[in-house]
């Protein structure tokens, strides 16, 4: 079994930034993991949840994109390891300049009896300046569920809406952001003790 190609478009992920998430999984222990917007970081962190015995929910919004994310996990025999959660986009009790957000029955629903140990925030699509803080429900949407040791991983921090939630993450939840440039960039908040896992 060979880990299958996996296509790097200009909006997945940087390497630098999934590297540093699949260090943090693996030194601090990270056992629930919950993803907004799936991709090659979801494939990924499967390899890691297979060998490690951690579980990734990852939610998106697109039926086509994910059954090809799904298929790339089952080629790595990861399935088991990884679940993938269609939300459609809607409105949200925590949404900003009216942007719509994964459906939030749904999410709440199926995070109802998980502690999150580490959630990475990659969705949904906001490189549009009407979008630009369309990602910020994530944290308000799953606080209750984060567990008193976990990471929260923010990417394409480089843009200036994802900077935007940072602060007000930070200011709501009493986190501290480091920032980490580069394409895209990523932003990281720790709750609890860690290993220094970045990249």
């Amino acid at each position: 079994m060979g880990v299958p190609y996996l296509p790097w478009p200009a909006s997945a992920i940087a390497p630098s930034a999934l590297l540093s998430i699949l260090n943090d999984i693996e030194i601090n222990g990270r056992r629930n993991i919950v993803e907004f917007g799936c991709g090659i970081s979801t494939v990924y962190m499967a390899m890691v949840a297979k060998r490690t015995g951690a579980r990734i929910i990852s939610f998106d919004d697109n039926p086509a994109w994910a059954a090809i994310v799904r298929e790339w996990i089952d080629r790595i025999e990861a399935a088991a390891h990884c679940e993938i959660v269609i939300a459609p986009l809607g409105p949200n009790d925590h949404a900003v300049d009216g942007n719509h957000w994964y459906d939030q029955a749904v999410v709440a629903d199926r995070l109802a009896e998980v502690t999150v140990d580490l959630v990475l925030v990659d969705g949904p699509i906001a490189y549009t300046q009407e979008k630009r803080l369309a990602r910020y429900p994530a944290l308000p949407n799953i606080s209750a569920r984060l567990g008193d040791r976990c990471a929260i991983f923010l990417d394409d921090i480089r843009r200036s809406g994802e900077q935007e939630i940072a602060e007000r993450w930070a200011r709501q939840f009493d986190l501290t952001f480091e920032h980490h440039p580069g394409r895209g960039g990523y932003a990281k908040a720790v709750r609890g003790d860690a290993f220094y896992a970045a990249f």
